[in-house]
């Protein structure tokens, strides 16, 4: 499982737990589905969102026999129509950053069972050396296929995801700082793992 923009860079899915078989695990913006794919043969039972119809056809074709399900629709909608509590949700560069922060998140907490764990990754926000002065921003980004689009991103600094998650119930375990390619001025990944307290 990578959590960066390449292969090998960072730890793989030992931050979900250490044996995730029969773990119930949500993936939010799977693209073309190989994290979920990679959880589904260690054993978890994975469901990958997307709200793109091409990604999740992508997804279907290479890994639909590998026991991994993906949905169309989006991430905060999926979440909230579910009932299920869930032990790990995880986002590799997917709906988190991509879908306003506090609703999305707080579906996240509301979803984990006690000890389930949140891990996902976004673009550093201090990539370019700069953080940005606001938090919301617009960027295009190519589509597989070819074509882009235009998308909002959230680029918040690790104190305010940090309180953001807190703000939740969400402890947070973990923050790394990921530097991909290796000799990058900045880092270039911002990972984050965050935990549901089992006394909630």
């Amino acid at each position: 499982m990578e959590w960066t923009q390449l292969p090998g860079i960072g730890p793989s899915a030992e931050l979900l737990g250490d044996d995730l078989a029969g773990h119930r695990i949500i993936e939010l913006g799977c693209g073309p589905g190989h994290n979920a794919a990679y959880l589904a043969g260690v054993g978890a039972r994975i469901i990958g969102v997307d709200s793109s119809a091409g990604q999740i056809r992508r997804a279907l074709a290479h890994y639909g026999h590998t026991g991994a399900l993906f949905h169309l629709g989006t991430a905060l909608g999926h979440l909230t129509r579910g009932s299920v509590p869930l032990d790990a949700i995880v986002s590799v560069f997917g709906a988190i950053g991509l879908t306003e922060p506090a609703p999305l998140l707080n579906a996240a907490s509301r979803r984990l069972a006690p000890g389930g764990v949140l891990a996902f990754s976004v673009p550093h926000p201090q990539r370019t050396g700069v953080i940005p002065r606001t938090p919301r921003t617009r960027e295009v980004m190519a589509l597989p296929g070819g074509g882009t689009a235009t998308v909002e991103r959230w680029e918040l600094d690790p104190a305010t995801w940090a309180r953001t998650l807190s703000r939740t119930g969400l402890q947070v375990t973990d923050l790394q700082h990921h530097f991909a390619p290796s000799d990058s001025p900045w880092p270039t990944t911002l990972l984050i793992t965050a935990c549901k307290p089992r006394n909630s």
